[in-house]
């Protein structure tokens, strides 16, 4: 199970134990999201697939201006 989506168990508490409460796990989340999102900035996966895709688009392309049958 994903540890990000946590049952919370809450019982009758203060007004303002339950906002800090939120409050803290909101700040939890938020800074969860902003971590995994700089590891996907820092990862090499991004940057491998856009060399693939101009390789790909390059071959392509060599492959359409080809004479198709080169025995004519």
């Amino acid at each position: 199970m994903n540890s990000q989506y946590i049952r919370h168990e809450v019982r009758g508490c203060e007004t303002s134990d339950l906002r800090n409460f939120w409050e803290k796990t909101i700040e939890q989340q938020t800074r969860y999201l902003q971590i995994e999102k700089e590891r996907q900035q820092r990862s090499a996966l991004t940057k491998l697939r856009n060399e693939w895709m101009e390789r790909l688009e390059k071959r392509i392309k060599m492959l359409r201006t080809q004479p198709e049958d080169p025995s004519n």
